[in-house]
């Protein structure tokens, strides 16, 4: 027997199920932070290999790892506050090695990542600009 209002949340779930696909591509790969995916793009490139612990960020960065990798999902939210200047690259030298490992690999990576980054980054998308003295 079907209950009245089992309908109409069958019908939402499938207007969700429909509608999220489309949401998805801007989740992984924000195409506003285009600054952000070209430096990402020069680390996964320019700092082979790209290892953290036993993380290879590089082949994750070139594959487009998709939700659901946790080690990825960190990897690019610390990056991103690395790059728009949100964390210090004292407190991201921190975050990474306490996640992913010390090691010779993480220490050559983090070498590579800090000296490719811009002396002028941009504010993140979307951010008010920054208060001037």
């Amino acid at each position: 027997m079907c209950r009245p209002h089992a309908v109409p949340r069958l019908a939402a779930a499938m207007l969700l199920a429909l509608a999220l696909p489309g949401c998805a591509p801007d989740a992984v790969n924000n195409i506003q932070a285009t600054g952000f995916n070209a430096f990402l793009n020069r680390i996964a490139v320019g700092c082979k290999p790209l290892r953290l612990g036993t993380f290879d960020a590089g082949s994750a960065i070139q594959r487009g790892a998709m939700l659901g990798d946790a080690d990825y999902a960190y990897f690019l939210d610390i990056t991103s506050r690395l790059y728009y200047g949100r964390v210090s690259p004292d407190a991201y030298t921190s975050g990474i090695t306490a996640s992913f490992g010390p090691g010779d690999d993480t220490s050559r990576s983090l070498d590579c990542i800090l000296g490719s980054l811009d002396a002028n980054r941009p504010p993140p998308p979307g951010a008010p600009p920054p208060l001037r003295n």
